[in-house]
């Protein structure tokens, strides 16, 4: 490797970068407010869905049987379950497990001792691997012999999984106007150093030099600026997470959102990468469009 051309590549990277120092400082304090609102946005996205698949994940299944049905019958349907490859757990509780659970559950509010008989049936509880399956599930359940009713609380799983689908798309929305936002900031700022700089691109094209050639430090200018303002914009997310998230978890318990398990690390490598990635592109395509007119 030609360490000198290295050096000098850099250095004019460098010297571009510094050249137009307002309009560089503009485009990264940008992207770093862009970033910071795109963090927010990622993180909050995140809690949800982690909210979310604990909340859709209970989704469970219970499939009551018939009066007096025979064991082999039962285990049959237990062997059923367990081999279908959407369903994560089976488990069987007996009518007098039932009961036993009613009871801790209305301790000191109903007295069930005064019942001779159990009427509870016994039952199967299935886990579905993915909640979108219960469905399914429950309608082959319903055709098993053994099983006399399915319940699963279909309308509020519906539900769930309806409001988790429409919040994601809508994050999903936000976060893409985020990112194009930030890229037609990064393309206009790059354009402008580009239309600044025509006469000695002119010169530089006169004398032999390939498209390349001229794009490549534009290029790494824009990743250079993608990634100084996301840095700055993680910083300043770094530092509102420490400092507001423990607050908001002692004065509002009862939100739902565990902000201790969001992978924050991961987060900020997102916001790096795509700031690096979003200087790259639009850094291309506004020199590019450049070389394209002469």
């Amino acid at each position: 490797m030609d360490w000198g051309k290295v050096r000098f590549f850099w250095s004019e990277v460098a010297q571009n970068f510094t050249r137009n120092l307002t309009m560089a400082v503009t485009a990264v304090g940008t992207v770093a407010v862009s970033v910071v609102l795109l963090g927010t946005i990622l993180f909050l996205h995140e809690s949800f869905a982690i909210f979310m698949k604990q909340v859709v994940g209970q989704v469970t299944i219970a499939a009551y049987l018939k009066d007096n049905s025979p064991k082999a019958m039962v285990d049959g349907t237990m062997r059923v379950m367990k081999s279908d490859p959407r369903v994560q757990s089976v488990t069987f509780v007996s009518k007098k497990q039932a009961m036993d659970g009613l009871r801790d559950r209305l301790r000191g509010q109903m007295n069930l001792n005064l019942i001779n008989t159990n009427p509870l049936p016994d039952a199967i509880m299935i886990h579905p691997a993915d909640p979108n399956d219960a469905a399914a599930i429950a309608k082959r359940l319903q055709g098993l012999p053994s099983v006399a009713t399915v319940n699963y609380r279909s309308d509020v799983t519906q539900k769930l999984l309806r409001v988790e689908s429409v919040l994601g798309a809508v994050g999903l929305g936000v976060v893409g106007l985020l990112l194009a936002a930030t890229a037609l900031l990064i393309y206009n700022t790059i354009r402008l150093t580009v239309f600044a700089r025509r006469s000695e691109i002119h010169i530089m094209q006169l004398v032999g030099a390939t498209h390349w050639t001229v794009r490549w430090p534009f290029v790494f200018e824009g990743i250079l600026t993608g990634v100084a303002g996301a840095v700055i914009g993680i910083a300043l997310l770094e530092f509102a997470y420490r400092t507001f998230a423990p607050k908001l978890a002692i004065d509002l318990p009862f939100l739902p959102f565990n902000f201790a398990v969001v992978p924050v690390g991961t987060i900020a490598l997102e916001l790096l990468g795509t700031g690096a990635l979003i200087g790259m592109l639009a850094s291309m395509l506004s020199v590019s469009r450049y070389l394209r007119s002469t």
